[in-house]
């Protein structure tokens, strides 16, 4: 197969089925690659103009969960053991970072006001995005 042939296929097969803008839904729960394999659980927080509000969670997963236990999710501090990571209340990522990281949907949750304490505050302050 051509090489441009080839680089077409897979473009339309990544806009069909790689995370687009629709595909970032409030509380939804993803998993996305870990940098030593595995994955990490992260939480949509909230969408907006600019990009994708997370909370990143500790917890790691050898494979794909086909769901997560809600009340199993932590935010570890700096004394985070691999292969957890260290947790984040709240990040602000481009939608292209935000796809960049692969997320997949795993279900659905919801956002309580306690969640977006750092969302507030990154508001106030007119905080960017990563």
């Amino acid at each position: 197969m051509k090489p441009l042939l080839r680089l077409l296929i897979m473009g339309l097969i990544s806009l069909l089925f790689g995370c687009s803008r629709s595909n970032a839904v409030e509380g939804g729960l993803y998993c996305t690659p870990g940098d030593n394999g595995g994955y990490h659980a992260l939480k949509i927080l909230k969408v907006d103009q600019g990009g994708v509000h997370i909370r990143g969670y500790s917890n790691y997963f050898p494979t794909v969960p086909s769901q997560i236990d809600e009340k199993s999710l932590y935010l570890a501090g700096t004394d985070y053991k691999p292969p957890e990571t260290l947790g984040l209340g709240h990040l602000p990522l481009s939608r292209e970072t935000f796809a960049s990281w692969k997320p997949v949907f795993i279900q659905q949750s919801t956002v309580t006001a306690e969640e977006l304490d750092g969302y507030e505050e990154w508001k106030k302050g007119h905080g960017g995005y990563f």
